[in-house]
């Protein structure tokens, strides 16, 4: 099992998820993996930025939308893939709640 750090703020949506379980055949590969949730967490961090500028008057910029993708499979020693899954749901989830709360 492969450990996630997540910063579990409860500004936007709490506790996400801390580990994802790995498998010896098949599921994501892991190096795609991760760079995929880097984006997503780097968008995240980004718009709590933004938004933190808002409430205090200042300039701020709406960082692009990352959106799904494909991640690359692994044959072997792979994360599970419904780990993983679920996860990124989490990530794009908290990222368009706080891309609406930028925008409204």
């Amino acid at each position: 099992m492969i450990t996630i750090a997540v910063q579990n703020s409860g500004k936007a949506g709490g506790r996400i998820m801390d580990s994802l379980k790995t498998c010896f055949f098949g599921g994501y590969d892991k190096l795609d993996t991760l760079k995929y949730i880097d984006t997503i967490t780097s968008e995240i961090y980004m718009l709590e930025s933004a938004i933190e500028k808002k409430k205090n008057g200042d300039n701020f910029v709406i960082p692009g939308e990352t959106g799904q993708r494909k991640l690359k499979g692994s044959a072997l020693g792979g994360f599970a893939k419904p780990d993983v899954d679920s996860y990124i749901c989490a990530l794009l989830g908290k990222a368009a709640e706080l891309r609406e709360k930028l925008c409204s």
